[in-house]
Order: C-alpha cells, then sequence, then structure tokens
C-alpha cells in the first residue's frame, strides 16, 4: 500500500488536489489519499508511514518547511512535493531534498503533470526494499541496502545506517528482537557475525578470519561459533553476485 498526503489549511484546496490525484492514471488500487489541515495533525497521525506528502508552504503555526524538516527525521526515504500560491523557492527549502515545487495557481494540464511525474517518482522509490523500524510507538521505513548491521540491546535492538548526513551514519533503535530481524533479513543477505549482531553483506568491505570490515569503517569481531556459517553466507552471497554482475 502506497500513502500520500496532502497537507494544506484550505479545505478547497485540499479537496481539489484530493480529486486531482485520485483522477491521475498513475493513481492506482494500492494507493490510498488521506488530507490534514495542518504539520501537527498530520505528523501525529503520520509517524512516517507516507511515502509522498504535498505540503503547503504557508500554513498557520507549522509551515510546509519546518513539517518537512520533522518528517525527514522519520522518513528519509519520502517523496516531498511543496506546493505555494505565492512563496518561491529558498535556498534553504532544498535541505529536505523536495522532489517537486508546485504552483497553486498553475493551469490543470501543468498540474496534472507534475502529479502524474510525483506518483511514477513514488512508485519507483517503494519499489526499493523497505523494512519498518518501530520504537516507542513510532515508525521509521529504513532502505535495507542503507543498513550496515543490527547489534542486539537489552530491550530489542540497535541498527546502524547510513545517511547522507556529515556524520554518515545514525543508529535507530528498534522494539524487535535481533532474531526477529535475521527472520526478516536473513534472505536478503544479512548473517550472524557474532551472536549479538547481525550484518549486511553487501556492506561488507573486508574480511579476515576473525574480523571484517564494514564500508563505514567499523570493524567487528567474528565470533568463533559464528565463524563457519558466517564465512559460507558470505562467500555464497558474493559468488551469486559475482554471477549476477556477469550476465548484466
Amino acid at each position: 500500500m502506497i500513502k500520500i498526503a496532502i497537507v494544506d489549511d484550505n479545505k478547497a484546496f485540499l479537496q481539489e488536489m484530493k480529486q486531482n490525484i485520485e483522477a491521475c492514471k498513475e493513481f492506482t488500487t494500492d494507493m490510498v489519499c488521506d488530507t490534514y489541515e495542518n504539520g501537527i495533525d498530520f505528523l501525529q497521525a503520520d509517524r512516517g508511514a507516507c511515502q509522498l506528502v504535498l505540503l503547503d508552504m504557508q500554513m498557520a503555526g507549522m509551515g510546509g518547511y519546518e513539517t518537512a524538516q520533522k518528517l525527514r527525521e522519520q522518513n528519509e526515504g519520502v517523496v516531498i512535493a511543496f506546493v505555494s500560491g505565492v512563496v518561491l523557492p529558498d535556498p534553504e527549502h532544498f535541505r529536505v531534498q523536495p522532489y517537486r515545487y508546485l504552483l497553486k495557481n498553475s493551469d490543470a494540464d501543468e498540474r496534472m503533470r507534475d502529479i502524474e511525474e510525483l506518483l511514477r517518482e513514488t512508485k519507483r522509490r517503494s519499489r526499493k526494499e523497505m523494512v519498518e523500524v518501530v520504537s516507542d510507538g513510532e515508525a521509521q521505513r529504513v532502505p535495507v541496502e542503507s543498513i550496515f548491521y543490527i547489534e542486539k540491546t537489552k530491550r530489542g535492538s540497535r541498527i546502524i545506517v547510513e545517511t547522507d548526513g556529515a556524520a554518515g551514519r545514525k543508529t535507530l533503535q528498534s522494539n524487535e528482537r535481533l532474531e526477529d530481524w535475521y527472520a526478516q533479513l536473513g534472505a536478503q543477505g544479512f548473517e550472524y557475525a557474532h551472536t549479538s549482531y547481525i550484518v549486511n553483506l553487501r556492506a561488507v568491505t573486508k574480511i579476515m578470519q576473525n574480523e571484517l570490515t564494514m564500508s563505514n569503517g567499523d570493524k567487528l569481531g567474528i565470533s568463533r561459533t559464528c565463524s563457519k556459517k558466517f564465512h559460507q553466507s558470505f562467500s555464497m552471497y558474493f559468488h551469486k553476485k559475482y554471477k549476477r554482475g556477469a550476465k548484466e
């Protein structure tokens, strides 16, 4: 299911945009479109679940840019489109990586072209492998390929994820146990290097008998208990990767 949200304090425009989106040829049966009259209500209801969000730049209380900032903290992969009647793009706005900037007074054909492009991009991104990380009632959608490794903690797990920021990585807390993550991701190239963590094999850049190096520079030990199976999985994963590359 692809979730779309329109956030605007103009009720008439909300309904107009909703009708435009649902009438678009790119809108399919696996999509749902919801409307919100302010950023606060949207953020409380969404919790990082939407794949496409259209934000009015000028709203009472919390404007579109501030809403987008908070949304990006929950959902890095969401497609964001700013909508405005008078506000022109500002360099600061691009810090939240909007995909489109729509003008309310654009003609009908131009608006529908923009909506079609937004829906196509949303569908393209949604085809990427994603997982939902839940912590204290909040959910975030995270691309599987961005995960370096997952560690066991007393009350769940800790996920080390790649980001575009200066640090290059961030840590997400999860309520799910490590063994539950392995059941979900084992078939997607994750393996136990230690009973306390599983690693994304595609993010391993160097491997020795008892130590591996991740693409973010982290070095992790390979325990004696997990060593044999880990090395087998590592060899099998890269053998398959090599065969796919040769065919391409």
